[in-house]
């Protein structure tokens, strides 16, 4: 430190002291977990919104008991499974999963339905988005053959559906009715490992998810065939 002459301290120097402004928020020592912070706008509770019914598609989830084997034949133990199945009615697709998995699919398929009013036919494209679902499987290409015939069956009777609906026969192209658009079909499929399936279980299961696909198709007014097509 500098030594003024006189032997006392040098005082030229500016002595400024910082004031700090006093604060509204309680003293540290006071706060606690339990503290009261409505005054923190981060606590106060979100609104939160809701989508009216009218906006949300129709979805209907339904489970049956079907038969693993081919009822036709008596030497063989009918066992059932349960099978669920789940439809929702979107404005330009159609999604249904029917399911022996707990819910999982192990396959998922898009169906695109195209009508010719030039020689009056229906075509089915059918292309697999993910999986296979025959990992243990005793005859892959049967297996796949039976999914893939199981999306057919479930359009074809979807297309019976929406035409009877329209006022039209079954074998009468929508197209040339006002120009009606089929939805398109994502179906997602999981079937319990084991066995080779036939004829009966497709009939079944085709049952069975027309059956439900009938009762969405009444909740919405039977109006699907005047669905928008896709983009």
């Amino acid at each position: 430190m500098a030594m003024a002459t006189n032997g006392s301290p040098d005082t030229n120097h500016d002595d400024k002291t910082t004031m700090i402004p006093q604060s509204n928020l309680p003293p540290i020592a006071n706060l606690s977990l339990t503290q009261d912070l409505s005054h923190n706008p981060s606590t106060r509770p979100h609104k939160r919104y809701r989508p009216k019914s009218s906006s949300l598609p129709t979805s209907l989830v339904r489970t049956f008991h079907l038969h693993d084997h081919n009822t036709s034949n008596p030497n063989q133990t009918t066992t059932t499974t349960p099978t669920e199945i789940t439809l929702q009615l979107f404005s330009d697709r159609t999604f249904v999963s029917l399911t022996q998995l707990h819910g999982k699919i192990g396959s998922l398929f898009l169906c695109s339905i195209e009508e010719s009013v030039i020689d009056n036919s229906t075509t089915y494209e059918i292309r697999t988005l993910l999986g296979t679902g025959v990992a243990n499987t005793i005859d892959v290409d049967r297996e796949v053959a039976f999914r893939e015939v199981l999306v057919r069956r479930i359009a074809e009777g979807v297309v019976r559906l929406v035409r009877r609906g329209a006022g039209v026969s079954e074998s009468t192209i929508l197209g040339g009715e006002g120009g009606c658009v089929l939805p398109r079909l994502v179906v997602g499929v999981g079937l319990r490992p084991g066995g080779l399936r036939g004829v009966d279980q497709l009939r079944e299961m085709v049952d069975a998810v027309m059956e439900v696909y009938e009762e969405g198709w009444r909740r919405v007014g039977g109006g699907l065939g005047g669905m928008e097509g896709p983009d």
